[in-house]
């Protein structure tokens, strides 16, 4: 597995050395809910499955938002969504015949309530990451031939349009990071970590774990 957004890490590091030098005393995060909207980015992952199949998602960057309450200065409990769309190729390895591999674009959405612990009381403090829920993985590969619906319109009059399904999976996931925080006078507040997201897999089906950096700009709404 391999990160390759090198410059994400670089801005956080020197995003904890700027804070470190400006620390106020204390921010007052208790009882108070707060959102973000995130900028995120996934590294590339490779995992096998059983007979031989495989598939190698090439790293990507999407974008995320989140909502959470801090209980006291320390601890917040939280939601995040997030979407990328990575490239990706996979194997597939029939029961007969050759194998064969599929180079597409797969829509990757994951959602997972997190528990968060601030190390220090103060506007800048570094931070501690739990965090359970799932993902969904669409192959954006059609698993059929399309359905067809027609309906009246009142704009368009009669339209008739074809409607596909594809190959997808959810699945059980569960994640685990370490960031840094700063907060602001006027109750905007930056936020950026790095966190690894592990997905549980069927008993022969691979079982893909990613790497996956945030930024987030956030606002105490209380």
């Amino acid at each position: 597995m391999q990160l390759r957004n090198g410059s994400a890490a670089a801005a956080i590091a020197a995003f904890t050395l700027l804070a470190l030098a400006t620390v106020p005393a204390s921010a007052d995060r208790a009882r108070s809910w707060e959102a973000t909207i995130q900028l995120i980015g996934t590294s590339s992952e490779s995992s096998n499955g059983d007979g031989g199949s495989s598939i190698d998602f090439d790293s990507a960057t999407g974008f995320a938002f989140g909502f959470g309450y801090n209980f006291n200065q320390h601890l917040s409990l939280g939601f995040d969504a997030s979407f990328v769309k990575p490239d990706y190729d996979a194997v597939i390895v029939p029961e007969s015949g050759n194998p064969v591999t599929i180079s597409h674009e797969a829509s990757v959405f994951n959602g997972a309530l997190n528990g968060t612990w601030n190390v220090l009381e103060g506007n800048f403090t570094p931070y501690l990451q739990l965090g359970l829920g799932w993902t969904h993985v669409d192959s954006n590969v059609t698993d059929g031939p399309p359905s067809t619906g027609c309906w009246w319109d009142p704009w368009w009059g009669y339209v008739c349009a074809n409607f596909f399904s594809t190959y997808n999976d959810t699945r059980f996931s569960w994640n685990a990071g370490l960031g840094v925080r700063y907060d602001f006078q006027n109750r905007m507040f930056v936020k950026g970590s790095i966190n690894r997201i592990f997905l549980d897999g069927a008993q022969d089906a691979a079982d893909p774990e990613f790497d996956m950096w945030r930024l987030e700009l956030g606002w105490r709404l209380n």
